[in-house]
């Protein structure tokens, strides 16, 4: 198994460019997440402390996810036999999970705090929290703009997932230092109260929405499902177009894993009579099926019998 074993090539510098993004925002991110914490628990203010909480569940996934962009970026993931489409939608999944469970623990601490009767947080602790969100506004912007530089359209699902994961970061933070700002002015800690509660639900509810639209689009792709009648009429359409049609194909299986649809065609040698007869014919049913989509994971096998199912 080579997931940690040497590198079996090297990384383009397009890849190298979205490694260094997400490395740099994570390190900021682990160095926000200090002074966060730190402020919360000095200030009193909810929605500093669950940005924190919120920021460390999804700082330890972005670390997880870093460490598989590399092995990506590296190939060190070609012993799975039928590509990574799952482990990029588990990612996306894990990311998913972080957002809605802080969300809702978020939204608990937000209804403690409006039936609590503890003090509220002052005006000068909203103060120094806007100032410590203000830090974290600045370096979500920064990040963001890092990652979306480095994107591009056939980016994988792992580095579009901490693309979005960014975005929500930079929505919460501005969205937060509207609130903690004007909570900070306010000289009735009601009006600051009321508004560290809003500024909390809205990090809860974004969170929550955030997570719940991962989830329901990764879910289904982890597991193995059909790929749908009219890609198999496509299929079937090509490969009636070749030479030889389906006369010399022993058996075709086709299943949807992660976002992509796999094709496993078993040709028999026998009709073709040459080694070169052979590899031409693997050549044309490549061709037929890339002119139905480029995103079909294609496996042609050379044998007899349809090899059995494991």
């Amino acid at each position: 198994m080579k997931l940690l074993g040497q590198e079996a090539r090297e990384p383009t510098a397009e890849e190298r460019a979205k490694e260094r993004s997400v490395i740099y925002t994570s390190i900021a991110d682990i160095g926000i997440v200090f002074l966060q914490i730190v402020f919360a628990i000095i200030t009193g203010s909810l929605t500093l402390l669950s940005e924190a909480v919120r920021s460390i569940l999804m700082t330890a996934v972005e670390l997880y996810s870093l460490w598989l962009l590399g092995a990506v970026h590296r190939d060190r993931l070609r012993h799975f036999k039928f590509g990574i489409g799952k482990v990029e939608q588990f990612v996306w999944l894990l990311i998913g999970f972080g957002l809605l469970l802080s969300g809702l623990w978020v939204a608990s601490k937000v209804v403690e705090s409006v039936f609590a009767t503890e003090l509220a947080p002052t005006p000068l602790g909203l103060a120094f929290a806007a100032i410590v969100n203000a830090i974290n506004f600045l370096i979500n912007a920064l990040s963001f703009y890092a990652m979306y530089s480095a994107s591009r359209d056939d980016d994988s699902d792992i580095f579009r997932a901490q693309l979005k994961a960014r975005g929500v970061k930079l929505g919460n933070s501005l969205f937060l230092q509207i609130t903690l700002t004007v909570g900070a002015l306010a000289s009735d800690p009601v009006i600051a109260l009321v508004l560290d509660a809003v500024g909390a639900g809205f990090v809860s509810a974004f969170m929550v929405l955030s997570g719940v639209s991962m989830i329901a689009r990764s879910l289904p792709d982890l597991l193995d499902a059909p790929v749908g009648e009219s890609l198999e009429n496509l299929l079937t359409e090509a490969l009636a177009g070749t030479s030889h049609a389906t006369k010399d194909l022993v058996g075709i299986r086709t299943r949807r894993a992660g976002q992509y649809p796999h094709v496993e065609i078993t040709v028999s040698p026998t009709p073709h009579r040459s080694l070169g007869r052979l590899r031409k014919r693997v050549q044309e049913i490549r061709e037929a099926l890339h002119e139905v989509g480029d995103g079909i994971d294609l496996s042609i096998v050379v044998a007899e019998e349809k090899p059995k199912s494991k």
